[in-house]
């Protein structure tokens, strides 16, 4: 029996009615009327047939991986692991793969590339510069023949780059799209938890940001890595947005040289280029897996000539600086419907955590004092709906190594609020 249906061609969300903008995410235009055929299933609970999970054989079920970067992951992967990792074009995860792709060869497993986007001989010349040579290739991006491949193949790895630019001709949807991106997900990792082969997945991500393509794609995977950083800086922070296998609170810093990308042992420092003093500008500290990364923090206050004022953040959730400015309005009884407020976290990171909440907090009170904060000068906290600053467990162990460093710390419990931030600056 058929029965009709209303797909979004840009999130997947399905309706009863079609809507001249999608209620889910916004795009006008993107609802198209679709047939679907029910077939009613017979189930058979014969063929169901419980296991204890301590009679299951677990010895065989990982690969040794020996890497700069194994630490990352782990020194063994999980057989079938299906790993999604995105960034910015041009920002390293081609290179990132191949070399993690020549590690494992050298753990004595065999490796395959699918390439979907560039041609081999593209992906051999990046080869060449990165001094990887036993890795093997094949250019194809139709569905029905990768999987062919991986079904009469018998492989440990396989990286395909990327999905989105895959396509099979069972839906008939574009190249890209999310049914398309969606479907062949669901048959890449079938087969490749099927025949135990570890999947790494390239995908595109969005003007914001976020993974291109239905917000599905993330849950089908076992691992979701991000790689971030600025193009025009050699340094590259790649993490676990969700893993399956291990914490997702491990960050590995890279840097890109002309041999690849390489580990930076302690990045503390390293998004510091040049350190200027002046008024707008204070250095916070995020965490990233074991280290504090200490990153400047630039605001600038002017003011409006519009009803509204501008509200503008790179590297900061705009979302969050809204809620620190109403802190500032109600316990400093700062104007700030009167300014435009701008913020930029330099070095192409996108600060996450909250301790950087009094970074952004007294860079802003800077700008508009005009004053210009101590040399070595970090702020350190997060700020909370009551104006307070607050440290966690995790966090207090960070205070220490950069009281090491020979910083002069604006942290709690030293700075109990937001009032004591406005007196010291």
């Amino acid at each position: 029996m058929a029965k009709r249906v209303y797909v979004c061609s840009n999130c997947g969300a399905e309706f009863g009615k079609w809507y001249g903008r999608c209620p889910n995410c916004g795009e006008w235009g993107s609802i198209k009327e679709q047939q679907v055929v029910s077939k009613k299933s017979k189930f058979s609970y014969n063929s169901i047939k419980p296991v204890k999970l301590s009679d299951i054989d677990i010895t065989n079920d990982t690969l040794n991986f020996k890497s700069d970067f194994s630490s990352f992951f782990s020194k063994e992967i999980p057989k079938g692991g299906v790993y999604l990792i995105s960034g910015t074009p041009g920002i390293g995860k081609s290179t990132f793969l191949l070399q993690i792709a020549d590690d494992f060869i050298r753990s004595g497993t065999r490796v395959v590339y699918v390439s979907a986007e560039e041609s081999l001989g593209q992906i051999a010349s990046r080869a060449k510069r990165l001094d990887v040579n036993n890795v093997e290739a094949i250019s194809e991006n139709k569905l029905d023949n990768i999987i062919g491949f991986f079904e009469h193949e018998k492989l440990d790895v396989a990286i395909v780059d990327s999905v989105h630019t895959i396509f099979s001709d069972e839906i008939d949807y574009v190249i890209g799209g999310v049914q398309q991106v969606k479907y062949c997900t669901e048959k890449l990792i079938d087969i490749t938890k099927s025949k135990g082969i570890i999947l790494f997945l390239v995908a595109h991500i969005t003007k914001s940001g976020s993974i291109a393509g239905p917000k599905t794609l993330e849950h089908m995977v076992d691992s979701v890595l991000l790689m971030e950083g600025d193009k025009n800086s050699s340094l590259r922070i790649l993490k676990f947005i969700k893993n399956r296998f291990g914490p997702t609170d491990n960050a590995l810093i890279l840097e890109m040289t002309r041999e690849g990308l390489k580990k930076v042992e302690d990045p503390t420092l390293k998004f510091l280029e040049k350190r200027e003093f002046t008024d707008g500008i204070c250095y916070g500290a995020t965490v990233e897996g074991d280290y504090p990364i200490i990153l400047e923090v630039q605001a600038l206050c002017v003011q409006t000539p519009l009803a509204i004022p501008r509200r503008v953040s790179v590297g900061f959730d705009v979302n969050r600086l809204n809620m620190l400015l109403a802190v500032l309005e109600k316990k400093l009884g700062l104007p700030f419907f009167k300014y435009d407020v701008y913020i930029n976290i330099t070095g192409g990171v996108r600060a996450n955590s909250t301790s950087i909440d009094a970074a952004v907090v007294s860079s802003i009170i800077s700008s508009l004092k005009k004053s210009v904060l101590e040399d070595n000068t970090v702020a350190f906290s997060e700020i909370d709906l009551t104006g307070r600053l607050r440290l966690f467990g995790r966090e207090k162990r960070i205070v220490d190594k950069l009281k090491n460093l020979g910083f002069n710390l604006i942290v709690a419990p030293n700075v109990k609020d937001v009032k004591r931030l406005y007196e010291i600056i």
